[in-house]
């Protein structure tokens, strides 16, 4: 079992006013690109590569930047622009257009025009444009609120209590959860987790337990989301046929103590890379975010509510 103990690791010499340039000079070099490049196919992979992040972390360093995901910021643009081309080349029709902002197949670009601008992008050639910059906000449909609203990101925006600490690595026993994210599914995980630690003496005031998630809700579709229970376990443990064994890297984590429910944690994730990260002269590894539960991570008189740590995997800016 390995020990709860961390060693501080040394911070760089980076302002958070300067650093967080550096992230959004990052992000610019992927908004330009995306711009220039509207009608190539436009992966996350490759994305990441021009912003010289990890690209299991880009799309949340997007979002946290901008404020919107990135395939949700490329698809808002493709669809501007091609509104814009519209009106501007009527000698071109409908589907030279689209497939010249990226769209690959007419039925998709109709879906989404209509989703986006309320009507069809034959009638927003016959007129319905000029309708739209006159009337635009009427005839909007209007969009979906910020998970939790604004007083709820208010309340989960505590990041002063993030350190920086390197972890050692652990060799876990795991079941896995394959599913959306959240307060449905990843809670009963943990309670037959929970019985099988029991029953194999691996529930106690020293017990580590890990949560993993492996996808990125951002891009992975739910039904594929994959997240681990994990306890830590000695090199001699074999495994049954309950659970897989796995190791899980050490390194350096950017840690958050939390403290609420399984409908708060997403926020509190959120938080961490919005206002923490990108002033902080660090930006993400390439290694999975960790949950960190140590012995019984209840909270007395709260049913529902737990502590843990969240980590993100970190390197110098």
């Amino acid at each position: 079992m390995s020990s709860r103990s961390s060693r501080p690791a040394a911070r760089v010499a980076a302002s958070p006013s300067r650093a967080r340039v550096e992230y959004e000079l990052r992000v610019n070099r992927v908004i330009d690109h995306i711009r220039d490049h509207l009608a190539d196919e436009l992966s996350l992979d490759g994305l990441a590569c021009i912003a010289a992040f990890s690209p299991f972390h880009f799309h949340r360093i997007f979002r946290a930047i901008t404020g919107e995901t990135l395939f949700g910021f490329v698809q808002r643009i493709r669809l501007e622009r091609a509104a814009t081309a519209l009106v501007l080349r009527r000698d071109e029709s409908i589907l030279a257009i689209a497939l010249d902002h990226g769209f690959s197949a007419p039925a998709t670009f109709a879906r989404a025009f209509r989703a986006r601008f309320g009507m069809s992008a034959t009638a927003w050639r016959a007129g319905g444009a000029a309708r739209w910059r006159k009337h635009g906000k009427a005839i909007r449909k209007p969009g979906k609120a910020s998970r939790g609203g604004t007083r709820h990101r208010r309340a989960m925006n505590t990041t002063t209590n993030v350190r920086v600490v390197s972890l050692p690595s652990y060799r876990v026993a795991y079941m896995r959860h394959v599913g959306a994210y959240g307060a449905h599914g990843i809670p009963e995980l943990w309670q037959r987790m929970r019985v099988w630690m029991e029953a194999h003496g691996l529930l106690g005031p020293h017990s580590i337990a890990l949560g993993i998630g492996r996808d990125d809700p951002e891009v992975t579709a739910p039904e594929r989301l994959r997240y681990d229970a994990c306890v830590v376990v000695a090199d001699a443990f074999e495994p049954d046929g309950h659970v897989n064994v796995t190791h899980v890297p050490g390194g350096r984590y950017a840690v958050r103590e939390f403290v609420g429910t399984a409908r708060d944690i997403g926020a509190a994730w959120e938080s961490l890379y919005r206002d923490w990260l990108p002033g902080s002269g660090f930006q993400p590894e390439d290694r999975p975010c960790l949950e960190i539960y140590r012995g019984d991570p209840a909270v007395d008189g709260k049913p529902g509510t737990f502590r843990c740590e969240l980590c993100v995997p970190v390197k110098p800016l």
